[in-house]
């Protein structure tokens, strides 16, 4: 008797256990960061949205942003650099809290992981030499291609069906292999393009005049079903309507996705 009594007990326990589970069908990742007193954002060196000042402190678009959330936490922001090939796999082994680097909410990435509230927009470009003869999107497909691997770039070549692709850890990599000679040709964000191109270590670089591929959105990356969603896009929409976000996208020359904002 004591046995099925206790029996009976664990398979109600266990019941009341999937219960609760089901009720709030969310990861309590919110607690979690709290409790740790910090939320570690992934990263790559992206210009403008997450990169070293002079003083070698985070600064760009996302990284003020991602700050200002840690802050309506009540934690600190610990941005991390990561390999942007592993972002999922960093995000779900509980590495980092968030992906939040300009990136770009796919269908495919949707299957893995949650987004937040797309917050801006993106389209891919082509950087090439400034003196190059490339002017053409079939110039472009014959060219030896750098791009970052496991980004909107990289899949870019595969649906143009580049034959010689080199793929690098990240965007900043693609146009220094642009700048030595080892490519031809970088596609690139054209958020990162045009923050950089033509100007200091890129000075010798420009953008391809119309060529560029696709519509895309911006979002910040979070694990299936966890409960900082709710929060953080309460706090992007926040941010807009209070002008925060404009203010941010003028400084950094970011173009927002104002109608999910603006929601």
């Amino acid at each position: 008797m004591k046995k099925l009594l206790t029996a009976m007990l664990t398979i109600a326990l266990s019941v009341v256990t999937a219960l609760s589970l089901t009720a709030c069908g969310k990861k309590d990742d919110a607690s979690s960061v709290q409790k740790a007193g910090k939320l570690v954002v992934g990263v790559t060196i992206y210009e403008p949205m997450d990169y070293l000042d002079a003083d070698g402190n985070w600064t760009g678009f996302d990284a003020e942003l991602a700050q200002g959330f840690a802050e309506e936490l009540g934690v600190n922001c610990q941005i991390v650099i990561i390999n942007w090939a592993n972002k999922v796999a960093e995000l779900n082994s509980k590495q980092i809290d968030l992906i939040w680097n300009g990136m770009t909410a796919s269908d495919e990435l949707g299957g893995q992981i949650d987004f937040s509230v797309s917050y801006a927009k993106n389209a891919q470009v082509a950087v090439v030499k400034s003196d190059s003869t490339i002017t053409t999107k079939e110039q472009v497909k014959t060219a030896s291609i750098a791009v970052e691997q496991g980004s909107a770039g990289a899949t870019v070549t595969e649906e143009i069906g580049a034959a010689k692709v080199n793929k690098v850890t990240a965007q900043i990599d693609a146009l220094n292999e642009v700048k030595a000679g080892t490519s031809d040709v970088a596609i690139i964000d054209i958020t990162m393009a045009q923050s950089v191109v033509g100007k200091g270590d890129f000075a010798n670089l420009k953008i391809v005049s119309g060529v560029s591929y696709g519509d895309e959105i911006f979002a910040v990356g979070l694990r299936k079903g966890s409960n900082l969603k709710e929060k953080l896009d309460a706090y992007l929409k926040a941010k807009y309507a209070d002008g925060t976000i404009t203010k941010l996208a003028e400084k950094y020359s970011v173009g927002l996705n104002t109608d999910a904002l603006a929601a």
